[in-house]
């Protein structure tokens, strides 16, 4: 199996975690956060987690594999305070909603800091924070850090919801080798089952003439291969590889998921090493996106969007050195030399009816029609590259009545980016089918969008330990410059893409990010911790002009908490928090020539308990309120068909806010047996700022085109209330020496649960439901 390894180099590992070797230098240098060399926390009884001066959350291995999660969004959703709207259920493209904030956007996930072994997976971390290819795939992962409130001054721009470390599978100390599969079973039929009845009319009936082929289109595979090692004391590699084939829970989505990681170590000596990946990410899914109201009552599965489509690439890459020296019990630490980059394309295709779910003809065309004047095709390709280069020194000093550690670091980027606009029109309709051009490129500069960044961050922090570290303080500082260069191609050619012509733009900004942590420890097991942080969100390629005012989207952050541990068979975190934003536009409520100002404050409980061996118990509840603080007038044009007249945003609930979030989980191991649970629950919340509770939709002609289309409709009113409940059962079938053979069985969302979402990236209107049940079944070998 060594040789295996070799036809995948083209792979990667993680920065941080490839802790091959210990030595007796490789111990946590205490700060306001880990550091992208540091290895995060395993569990809630981890060290780290217990003495950390905010909240923290650890998705740990068994969690995660033995707790009936379908996918890393499943996973997230039984933190606090976190939110996944979760509309493909293969572990694609997902959405983030963190403390109240992230729900109005684009579907993109631009409220907390994501992160794959401490690295920044946006496409562009500064100006186009998004994350439409997220190149994870669920069983290359090996646990999840989510970290909440004024976190580290190291990160940036937008940590202010959150900070959420993925962490995959590390090189192991002797060699290993793993072949797994995962199959899913969607039970998608219109009678909730997993095979529809034979059937050759109606367009929203999933029935097939032949059962077999109806139950193939309800699966999806899941294949994984691992083999790596240490080689010698010196050197280790590992390759990984995983495979997503097969249909998602709607209808005719067929899923194309590729995951090539490659990792390598070099443990030079006990205080020195170097680091290095390599990842290739592909992707395919269809997006069936949302339905109308009717056809969702008909049928929730069934794709009314048969041209909407998700794809894209990423390659990605980095290299790590690592020295230690002196002795951090009294003076010592260790300084760390980061590089990474990737190189991303996505593309997005859409067409003419992606605001529309209107059923009536005579209003104007129906959302399921592809013939009619004026349709049109989008394709949406974006390139990203990115280098970035970031050294960092951590120095620990013990003096007789105190403990002083620094934190120094600064990074560079370089960010370039390609936005480019493909239209497939309508010419004419002959017979009632479109005549379609094929696809052109778009002329409009606008269109055709090109920016050539860069970006220099200096931080530092300083955190003081007095008497034996009861009390701590944590001031720190990072600063951030800016420099945009915005190219606007013209005389475009249609054919090509080629331009001969330009308009450049240039600007720079600077923006100050201080934080503040404050600790108390009355009791070995009892922290006691105050945060401040002030992040932001800056100019975004499209959203806005960044060449005529200040845009920057300023938030600043405030927690206080109490955690309280007992053994290993208790934890206890508490926790109020208040976010407040200034210049806030990228909720969608309008124009962005409105000057929001929001504010999202809460409370989150979580507890662990374990009161009897193999027995845990996780139990979390959250409630946000978040709302608009100031006097602005919204534009009724935004509701038309609704409302017609303004109205005054002041006190309205930010929309696709659950107030409320309440998280149950357990697993329970006797002997080689693991039965898990998992559920999590989000109460009703608005689906617009008009916070209307009566569900109604609008449709009308625009006057103007979107995107490619010139109709469309609004819809408001209360999304549902859901609660999810998972379960699983996991058998060791066979171990012998390093031989071992585990299996298990899943049902996710028991009840079928119906619920749907609105507002996610290609479909703001209608209904985009959420999965079905499902029942998984999984096998793995290692030897």
């Amino acid at each position: 199996m060594k040789k295996v390894m070799v036809a995948f180099w083209g792979g990667c590992l993680s920065i941080h975690n490839l802790q091959a070797i210990e030595t007796k230098h490789l111990q946590r240098v205490e700060t306001t956060g880990a550091t992208l060399n540091e290895e995060a926390p395993k569990s809630w009884r981890s060290p780290e987690v217990r003495n950390y001066l905010g909240s923290q959350t650890i998705i740990s291995h068994k969690q995660l594999t033995q707790q009936a999660n379908q996918s890393i969004e499943e996973a997230l959703q039984n933190v606090p305070g976190v939110h996944i709207r979760n509309a493909t259920g293969v572990g694609a493209v997902p959405t983030f909603s963190i403390r109240g904030f992230g729900g109005g956007g684009s579907g993109h996930s631009n409220t907390g800091l994501i992160l794959v072994n401490g690295i920044p997976v946006y496409v562009a971390p500064y100006v186009d924070i998004g994350m439409p290819i997220f190149p994870v795939t669920f069983q290359s992962v090996d646990r999840i850090s989510v970290i909440k409130g004024g976190e580290s001054v190291q990160y940036g721009p937008n940590a202010f919801g959150g900070v959420i470390n993925i962490i995959t599978k590390s090189i192991p100390h002797k060699w290993e080798n793993q072949a797994a599969e995962r199959m899913t079973f969607w039970a998608k039929a219109h009678n909730a089952g997993f095979a529809s009845p034979p059937s050759n009319t109606g367009a929203s009936n999933t029935g097939d003439s032949s059962f077999l082929k109806s139950l193939s289109n309800n699966l999806l595979y899941n294949t994984y291969v691992r083999s790596g090692g240490m080689i010698n004391e010196h050197f280790g590699v590992q390759a990984q590889a995983n495979w997503v084939m097969g249909q998602g829970f709607r209808d005719n989505s067929p899923t194309n998921i590729q995951n090539y990681l490659l990792d390598g170590l070099y443990q030079i000596n006990e205080n020195h090493k170097i680091t290095a990946y390599y990842q290739y990410y592909k992707f395919f899914l269809t997006d069936p996106g949302s339905l109308g109201a009717q056809a969702y009552d008909q049928n929730r599965f069934q794709n009314n969007r048969p041209n909407n489509a998700k794809s894209g690439k990423a390659m990605r890459w980095g290299g790590v050195y690592q020295t230690f020296f002196g002795d951090t019990d009294k003076l010592g630490g260790d300084f760390t030399l980061t590089y990474y980059g990737h190189d991303i394309s996505r593309d997005f295709q859409f067409d003419s009816n992606f605001l529309n779910v209107n059923t009536d003809p005579s209003k104007g065309p129906v959302y399921t029609n592809q013939n009619y004047k004026g349709y049109n095709i989008g394709d949406h390709p974006r390139n990203y590259l990115i280098n970035a280069i970031e050294p960092n020194v951590n120095i620990t000093l013990n003096t007789k009545h105190m403990r002083h550690t620094f934190k120094i670091g600064m990074r560079y980027m370089a960010s370039d980016m390609r936005f480019r606009f493909l239209q497939n029109k309508c010419l004419s309709v002959n017979n009632d089918t479109c005549q379609m051009s094929g696809f052109l490129y778009d002329k409009k500069a606008s269109q055709n969008l090109e920016m050539f960044n860069n970006y220099i961050v200096g931080y530092a922090s300083y955190k003081m330990e007095f008497f034996n570290g009861k009390l701590t303080l944590i001031p720190g500082f990072r600063y951030t410059f800016l420099d945009y260069k915005k190219v606007l191609p013209e005389n475009v050619n249609p054919d090509t893409g080629n331009f001969t012509e330009t308009k450049v733009i240039k600007k720079t900004d600077n923006q100050y990010s201080p934080a503040f942590n404050l600790g108390y420890k009355p009791l070995e097991d009892w922290v006691m911790y105050f945060n401040y942080r002030r992040s932001f969100i800056p100019p975004q390629a499209k959203s806005v002009s960044i060449f005529s005012t200040n845009y920057n989207q300023i938030f600043n952050e405030f927690e206080v908490g109490s955690r309280y541990s007992y053994k290993d068979l208790l934890s206890f975190n508490a926790n109020y928090f208040v976010i407040l934003a200034h210049h806030y536009y990228s909720g969608g409520y309008g124009s962005n020539a409105l000057d929001i100002n929001a504010k999202s404050q809460g409370v989150e409980l979580e507890l662990y308990y374990a009161p009897i061996r193999g027995l845990q118990f996780h139990v979390a509840y959250t409630y946000i309120d978040a709302r608009i603080t100031n006097n602005a007038k919204d534009n009724p044009s935004y509701f038309e068909g609704i409302i017609n007249q303004s109205f005054n945003l002041k006190g309205k609930r930010l929309p696709y806010v659950s107030p409320n979030q309440f998280i149950f989980d357990m697993s329970y191991t006797y002997k080689k047996t693991t039965f898990g649970l998992s559920s999590y629950f989000y109460s009703r919340a608005y689906s617009s700022i008009l916070n209307q509770a009566k569900p109604q939709t609008a449709c009308f002609n625009f006057g103007y085109s979107i995107d490619g289309a010139t109709f469309g409709c609004n819809s408001v009113g209360l999304l549902p209330w859901y609660w999810v409940w998972n379960v699983q059962l996991s058998q060791t079938f066979w171990q012998g020496g390093r031989h071992k053979v585990t299996g298990s069985l899943q049902v996710n969302n028991i009840f079928d649960m119906k619920y749907y979402f609105r507002g996610i990236g290609t479909s703001p209107t209608g209904r985009e439901p959420g999965p079905g049940r499902s029942v998984t079944a999984y096998l793995s070998y290692e030897f």
